[in-house]
């Protein structure tokens, strides 16, 4: 008995220290690589610099081996995408990026490591590897779970500027408008004016979110060149579109003829009321302050609080609202008068 248990304890010392052995072994050779990436990033990235901001037309040389290669190389050219800022800069990182990681980064999309899928997918968009264009496409139509995989292959995609993503954004009502935004902010205006024409023309061709997400863009992105199709959306019979409409005019901070708003500020929808209280005081329109002398008397307390803030923005706010706190009729409208007088930038009394 004895015996077997000197041989069992033994036995599991020489497995401990075999794990022991392996697990060291593993390390240092990792060690080894890492400092041989280190030695040769600090080696190559002089050479590099001179060939990416174009003193030099000769490529610096890289190792043969494809995994040192690929490590060498995704930091040299991810430190220079986040500060290269010229066009012929950009179009070199590009260049190296297609002749040495096209082929690594095609094997693995196809590769069943989730991580290594993604780490390509966010490298060629970094290094806009327009060669694996029909590998993304591919990609994405072989993608079945709706993830961060799905989301950054079509974020790819509207970087490339790729013509049947318009058609395939069509097709998924089920699109979030969190992510449409983010393919929005990278299509070019032309794309943006194709979906603006299919909105106009035959809005029950676009799926709700994305309508609802174009309209957010538009004020986001500042273009005027949607600024009218914006307006027209206040007239749309949908409150949800008329309200994001609202917003944004709000991001405009502008709107070509402010009596559109009018309607707004007598809404049955609180919403609507309120977004018209606060588009006024942003533009200022002191045309408009009999309404919000009205609106401070809300039923709601927020269109109250929105139109006495809108007042303040006036340039006879303070006096308007000090009279208000004293002569109005509606003595909830006096209290919010009062309050907001008090009140200090930030909401703080």
């Amino acid at each position: 008995m004895l015996e077997l248990v000197l041989l069992l304890t033994l036995g599991l010392f020489v497995c401990q220290l075999l794990l022991l052995v392996y697990l060291y072994t593993t390390k240092t050779w990792a060690i080894k690589k890492d400092n041989t990436a280190n030695r040769l990033y600090h080696e190559l990235f002089p050479d590099y610099l001179s060939y990416l901001t174009g003193d030099t037309d000769i490529e610096p040389i890289l190792p043969k081996n494809d995994e040192l290669k690929q490590k060498v190389l995704e930091r040299i050219l991810s430190g220079f995408t986040n500060i290269m800022t010229d066009s012929a800069g950009k179009a070199r990182i590009q260049q190296s990026a297609e002749a040495h990681l096209a082929t690594i980064y095609r094997k693995k999309l196809k590769s069943s490591n989730w991580s290594k899928r993604m780490n390509a997918l966010y490298l060629i968009e970094d290094f806009m590897m327009l060669s694996l264009r029909e590998d993304v496409k591919e990609h994405l139509h072989a993608i079945t779970i709706i993830d961060e995989e799905y989301r950054q292959t079509l974020r790819i995609l509207a970087s490339f500027q790729e013509e049947s993503l318009l058609e395939y954004m069509f097709s998924r009502p089920n699109m979030s408008i969190g992510l449409i935004k983010e393919i929005l902010r990278r299509l070019p205006l032309s794309f943006l004016t194709d979906i603006m024409v299919v909105l106009k023309k035959d809005e029950d061709d676009v799926p709700y979110a994305i309508r609802q997400a174009f309209i957010d863009y538009c004020g986001e992105s500042g273009y005027y060149e949607f600024l009218p199709f914006i307006e027209y959306m206040l007239t749309h019979q949908s409150k949800e579109t008329r309200i994001k409409a609202l917003k944004s005019l709000h991001q405009y901070q502008y709107c070509s003829n402010p009596t559109i708003i009018v309607p707004f500020f007598t809404s049955e929808h609180w919403e609507e009321r309120l977004h018209a209280a606060k588009l006024t005081g942003m533009m200022k329109l002191t045309e408009f302050s009999d309404y919000l002398i009205l609106l401070a008397g809300d039923r709601v307390w927020w269109v109250r609080f929105q139109a006495c803030e809108a007042l303040k923005k006036m340039t006879d706010g303070e006096i308007l609202l000090a009279y208000l706190s004293e002569q109005h009729e509606d003595m909830y409208a006096k209290d919010m008068a009062k309050q907001t007088l008090t009140m200090r930038a930030g909401g703080q009394v």
